[in-house]
C-alpha cells in the first residue's frame, strides 16, 4: 500500500512539473515604450510562443493591473471564452501562454517602473511565433519618465 501511494505521488509530481511552461529567456522578451506629446504612455510587449504549440491560438484579452473595467471602450476584450471546436489540450496550451504573457509583462513593468498605477490593455494578438500585447499606462508621463524612457525612432 505504501509503495502504491509513493508511486502515485511521484507520478503526480512529475506530471505537474512536465506541464509547466519553461522559463523565458529575457533576450526573447520584447518591450518597447512610447510617450506621446500629450503625456500618454504606451507600450508594446511580446514573448515567443512555446515550442510545442499544437496549433493553439492566443486567448481573449485581460484587463491590466488596476484597470477596474473602465477605459472608455478600450482595453481587454473580456474574459477567457470557450471557443467551440478546439481541443482541451490546445485550450490549456493557449491559457498557459496567455498567463505566461501577463506574468512576464507584470515582471517587466515591475522591473522598469514604466506603469506605476497599472495599465489598460488595448490589443492582444498572436503572430506566427509570438504573442503580443499593446497597452497604455493609467498615468501620464512625468519629466522623469521622458528622460528614463526616451522615444526611439
Amino acid at each position: 500500500m505504501k509503495k502504491t501511494l509513493l508511486a502515485i505521488s511521484t507520478s503526480l509530481i512529475v506530471s505537474a512539473c512536465a506541464h509547466r511552461p519553461p522559463p523565458l529567456d529575457m533576450d526573447e522578451i520584447f518591450f518597447e515604450t512610447k510617450i506621446n506629446q500629450d503625456g500618454t504612455k504606451l507600450f508594446s510587449f511580446s514573448i515567443p510562443l512555446m515550442k510545442q504549440r499544437n496549433g493553439a491560438k492566443g486567448g481573449g484579452g485581460r484587463g491590466g493591473r488596476g484597470q477596474g473595467g473602465e477605459g472608455g471602450g478600450r482595453g481587454g476584450r473580456g474574459g477567457q471564452e470557450n471557443r467551440g471546436g478546439s481541443s482541451q489540450k490546445s485550450s490549456d496550451s493557449s491559457d498557459r501562454m496567455t498567463e505566461q504573457l501577463y506574468a512576464s509583462l507584470d515582471e517587466k513593468l515591475d522591473e522598469t517602473g514604466y506603469c506605476q498605477t497599472g495599465y489598460i490593455e488595448i490589443d492582444t494578438h498572436q503572430t506566427e511565433d509570438r504573442l503580443h500585447l499593446l497597452g497604455e499606462c493609467n498615468e501620464t508621463a512625468s519629466e522623469l519618465d521622458r528622460l528614463d524612457f526616451p522615444n526611439v525612432n
